[in-house]
C-alpha cells in the first residue's frame, strides 16, 4: 500500500523565508521548493539570497531574493509590499534570521549587541509577521506561520544569555500570535532546535570542552543537521499540520529531559 503523502505538498504555494541564506534557513528553502512552494528570501545581505535562489530556479524550483532591513519597520513594509505585488499572496513565513554578535557573560555584554540580538531575533520575527498578518487576513485563506526559537529559550547556558532571553521571548510571541491570529484561520508554531551543525552554532561548539560537554547532554548522542530543521518546517508548513497551532516542536535531541 503507497503512503499518501498529499498533505506535505505545497504545490501553488508562496513561502517568504526570513534568513534564507543561513544553513538552516537554505535546507529549509530546498525542502519547501521540493514540496513545490514558491519560496522568496528575504534578509539584508541580498546578495546570498540571489545565489541560493539562482541555485533553486536552476534545479527547476521557483525563487527569488527581496533585501530588507528586518528591524526597520518601514524596510519591512516595502519589501512586503514588493511581494505583494508580484506574486500577490503568502502562504507560509518562516521567520529563521538568526543573530548572536557576543558570546559573553551578561555583565559583560555591550549595548549595541545585545540591541543587535534582540533587534534580529525577537522585533524582526513580530515586523515581518504582523505585516504578513495582515496579508493572510486579506487573501482570506489563511496560512502557516513558523518561528524560529531554541531550546536556549527553556534553559541557560554561559556566555549565550541575551540569545536565550531573544529565544525565550519569541517562544511566548508565538503562542500570543497563535492565540491571536487562529480566527484568521492563521496558524502559528515555533521551532526550538538544540545544536544543529551551522555557521551559527559551530564557532560556540569549537570553543574547549564545549563539544563533549554539550554532546552528553544529548539522548541521542549527536548533533542535529539542517534537514532535520527543515523537515519539520516542512510539517508545519503543510497540511499535515493543519490543527496544530502554538506548539513549540523540539528539536533537542533529548537535551531537555535533563541528563
Amino acid at each position: 500500500m503507497k503512503i499518501d503523502t498529499s498533505r506535505l505538498s505545497l504545490e501553488g504555494k508562496v513561502a517568504l523565508i526570513v534568513g534564507g541564506a543561513g544553513d538552516l534557513g537554505h535546507a529549509m528553502v530546498n525542502r519547501l521548493a521540493e514540496a513545490g512552494a514558491t519560496v522568496l528570501l528575504t534578509s539584508r545581505k541580498v546578495e546570498n539570497l540571489e545565489k541560493v535562489a539562482a541555485e533553486i530556479n536552476a534545479k527547476g524550483g521557483k525563487a527569488a531574493a527581496f533585501s530588507s532591513h528586518l528591524g526597520k519597520s518601514e524596510e519591512v513594509k516595502k519589501m512586503i509590499e514588493q511581494v505583494k505585488a508580484q506574486y500577490k499572496k503568502v502562504d507560509v513565513l518562516i521567520n529563521s534570521a538568526g543573530a548572536n554578535p557576543q558570546m559573553v557573560p551578561l555583565e559583560d555584554l555591550e549595548e549595541w549587541a545585545w540591541d543587535a540580538v534582540m533587534n534580529v531575533n525577537l522585533k524582526g520575527t513580530w515586523l515581518v509577521s504582523k505585516e504578513v498578518c495582515k496579508m493572510m487576513k486579506e487573501q482570506g485563506t489563511g496560512g502557516s506561520i513558523i518561528n524560529m526559537t531554541s531550546y536556549l529559550g527553556f534553559t541557560t547556558i554561559d556566555l549565550l544569555g541575551a540569545y536565550s532571553i531573544s529565544k525565550a521571548a519569541v517562544a511566548h510571541m508565538t503562542k500570543v500570535m497563535a492565540a491571536e491570529w487562529g480566527k484568521y484561520n492563521i496558524r502559528v508554531n515555533a521551532i526550538a532546535p538544540a545544536w544543529i551543525h551551522s555557521r551559527l552554532a559551530d564557532p560556540f561548539l569549537g570553543l574547549p570542552g564545549v563539544n563533549e560537554k554539550q554532546i552528553a547532554k544529548t539522548a541521542l548522542g549527536r548533533f542535529g543537521e539542517p534537514d532535520d530543521v527543515a523537515l519539520a518546517a516542512l510539517y508545519l508548513a503543510s497540511d499535515a499540520s493543519a490543527f496544530t497551532t502554538g506548539s513549540i516542536l523540539n528539536l533537542d535531541g533529548g537535551m531537555l529531559l535533563g541528563r
